[in-house]
């Protein structure tokens, strides 16, 4: 799991409440021969890549002639994951680690194994999980391209060599965390000059590596403020961190309606999303303020869809 998974809401009210809000939005697919069956309703939790992830789904379903309708903004996957289950959404974009973690399970750095042990997890609740994304949104260390270029750093392993003159900066619990300072030291054999405790992942950690406060900050990978400020995210070349592929996640029912033909469609869409990529459009969202729903446009047209 990693260190935050994004601060948490719970309620009925809220999750009612989005609904009606977001069903003010909905949007009926016109692009091609319109497919017969139930209207797909796919929705996000609350956080602008999940718009950009649901809006990139949404728009190629729409092209291929599937009636659409978005309820974004819902809430924390505590009120997201009932309403799928429920049937009041019908496709949700996820994290294979983070969903497992939820249901009770244990993810690992495989991702395949993480993604076969999720769909065994959400099989009872009547949902599959379908290819799972070459993206990435989990905890990672970046440095500056100033220093990456300085010491030869691509990967963490590479730190090892400078250990006692780096400094780590990240969530004041990270030196009590296996994801952490602590597995940097057992499985990388890292040691830092010091550690700076800061936020998680925000802009105190980013400030403090831009500044030379600190050499090395823990950022979530798909952080558009990598992409922002030219940071190098180094490799996790021993397997630190558990898989956390972005996956969508599909009732079985729409599964059922709509077969291989569907399925397809969203496996080839999933193929094309790197971390680098949701790491720029993230910066464009959220740095540049360009709108999701151009963001997913452009990307779709880009990658042949």
């Amino acid at each position: 799991m990693r260190i935050n998974l994004r601060s948490r809401v719970v309620g009925a009210a809220l999750i009612a409440m989005a609904l009606v809000v977001g069903a003010c939005g909905d949007d009926n697919g016109s692009g091609g021969d319109t497919k017969e069956g139930p209207t797909i309703t796919i929705g996000s939790t609350n956080f602008g890549e999940q718009l950009i992830l649901g809006e990139i789904f949404a728009q190629v379903l729409e092209a291929n002639g599937y009636t659409v309708e978005r309820q974004f903004n819902l809430g924390s996957r505590e009120v997201v994951y009932p309403a799928l289950t429920s049937g009041q959404i019908d496709l949700l974009a996820e994290y294979t680690g983070s969903l497992l973690t939820f249901k009770g399970g244990t993810p690992s750095t495989d991702s395949a194994q993480t993604a076969a042990d999720l769909q065994a997890a959400i099989g009872p609740d009547g949902l599959t999980a379908l290819a799972y994304s070459p993206a990435q949104d989990r905890n990672g260390f970046v440095v500056t391209g100033e220093t990456a270029q300085a010491l030869g750093l691509t990967a963490l392993s590479d730190l090892a060599a400078h250990n006692g003159e780096l400094t780590l900066g990240g969530p004041p619990e990270c030196p009590d965390r296996p994801l952490c300072l602590l597995g940097l030291e057992e499985v990388y054999g890292i040691q830092f000059f010091g550690f700076i405790p800061l936020d998680v992942g925000g802009p105190l950690t980013v400030a403090a590596l831009e500044g030379g406060e600190i050499d090395v900050a823990l950022l979530f990978t798909s952080d558009g403020v990598i992409a922002a400020k030219g940071f190098v995210l180094l490799e996790d070349d021993r397997n630190l961190q558990p898989s956390e592929n972005v996956v969508p996640v599909v009732r079985d029912d729409i599964v059922t309606a709509y077969g291989s033909q569907l399925t397809d469609l969203l496996d080839s869409v999933s193929a094309k999303i790197t971390t680098a990529e949701l790491s720029a459009l993230n910066k464009r969202y959220g740095i540049d303020a360009v709108d999701a729903d151009v963001l997913a446009g452009e990307w779709l047209a880009a990658n042949g869809f």
